[in-house]
């Protein structure tokens, strides 16, 4: 019967299970992964790219820490690693499964465990490989709904001509088309990296400007300006669609470190966790523009209200002070209907983005937690060259 040579790593209260696979079963395994490529141009269902150096740091790792050497090294050995509490139960009691099937691995084999003088500690790359991973699987629920209010604030600057209009959606579209492309393919190609980096500027520059557009908007006294609320209304879905952008780009960003710059992600994952609180809190301010709106009418007709007769009724008693707040009163409400009917072409969703948002956070800030899902992390060598990737649809047991 095939046997897998096991490693136990500790991370803090994590724990990594490295099992090794040689001989006849490496080969079956790798020769299901390959047949899975020549179908599907990708090793297995939902495979991201990993850097092969947060692998390599675990067996390198194991063999420095007193373990038995490196079995007939790396090009000979399959290696996947994972924190799952299912699987690493499943080895404590000495057996597991083998052979690779359609949804997994199956066909009974012994996990045979190698012994160690002292507890491995779990380099810090595969630690946060796999915390990576859960993270990026959690964000896949904040994603899904940016589609679905993206589409309509899409539309809604398509429709007005201004100057960055073109240069915000044209960035939008690449963005987009490069996230499908991971999405399909689980890795990034050098075009998509400079494609990447070139939207990144221009939507940084956008998002940077839309906001502060947004956040000193002034509010409509008189109706002098009747655009100035389509105006105002123009740079609020401007800078929702630029913040969806850059959210999605920093998730993109950290995609691009797992596979590239492994000694990033940590770094990424921070700004990814403050992209999520701040455009929260972002959010909820461009949702009550109308709110604000409604209190400015509520003062001001408290204020009329508070006058004499003569003040409100003579255009020409007190300096016209009645007849000036009239005309704030009819211009305040003609821009919270046209701000209200704006806030409700994009409402659909948005509070279940925001509070998805807000979950997704806690995952990020504390992706040990959520272990249940913890992915399995696969690495090995052929004579086409290193293969690395992180899957949750790999089953171990």
């Amino acid at each position: 019967m095939a046997e897998v040579a096991v490693r136990r790593f500790h991370g803090g209260d994590t724990e990594i299970a490295l099992l090794e696979f040689q001989g006849d079963l490496k080969d079956q395994i790798v020769a299901n992964l390959h047949g899975g490529f020549l179908s599907t141009e990708i090793h297995a269902v939902g495979a991201r790219a990993v850097s092969p150096q947060s692998m390599k740091s675990l067996m390198v790792s194991g063999s420095a820490a007193g373990a038995t050497a490196l079995s007939a090294g790396f090009s000979s050995t399959l290696y996947m690693a994972t924190a799952d509490p299912s699987t690493l139960m499943q080895i404590g009691a000495g057996f597991g499964s083998a052979q690779m099937g359609a949804s997994g691995i199956i066909a009974q084999a012994p996990f045979i465990p190698v012994a160690s003088s002292l507890p491995i500690v779990a380099p810090m790359l595969a630690v946060q490989a796999i915390s990576t991973a859960i993270i990026l699987k959690e964000f896949e629920k904040v994603d899904q709904k940016l589609d679905v209010i993206k589409g309509a604030v899409d539309t809604a600057i398509a429709r007005f001509e201004a100057t960055h209009a073109g240069q915000l959606l044209a960035a939008s579209a690449i963005v987009d088309e490069i996230h499908q492309q991971y999405e399909l393919s689980g890795t990034f190609s050098n075009d998509m990296l400079i494609r990447l980096s070139l939207a990144e500027r221009d939507v940084f520059q956008l998002a940077e400007r839309f906001r502060h557009l947004a956040l000193t908007s002034q509010i409509p006294t008189s109706m002098e300006d009747p655009g100035h609320v389509q105006r105002a209304n123009y740079d609020a879905h401007s800078a929702m669609l630029s913040s969806f952008l850059s959210l999605r780009i920093a998730h993109l960003r950290l995609c691009v470190d797992m596979q590239e710059n492994p000694k990033s992600v940590e770094a990424s994952v921070e700004r990814l966790a403050k992209k999520i609180r701040d455009d929260s809190q972002f959010w909820e301010y461009l949702l009550q523009r109308s709110e604000s709106l409604r209190d400015e009418i509520a003062i001001r007709e408290e204020k009329l209200s508070d006058m004499n007769w003569a003040e409100r009724a003579l255009p020409g008693f007190a300096g016209g002070r009645g007849t000036a707040t009239q005309r704030e009163i009819e211009a305040l409400k003609a821009a919270y209907v046209s701000t209200l009917e704006s806030e409700n072409a994009i409402m659909k969703g948005f509070t279940s983005l925001i509070e998805t948002a807000k979950e997704t956070l806690v995952v990020l800030e504390n992706p040990k937690k959520n272990l249940e899902s913890a992915p399995t992390l696969v690495y090995w060598q052929d004579e086409t060259g290193e293969h690395s990737f992180v899957t949750d649809r790999l089953q171990l047991s």
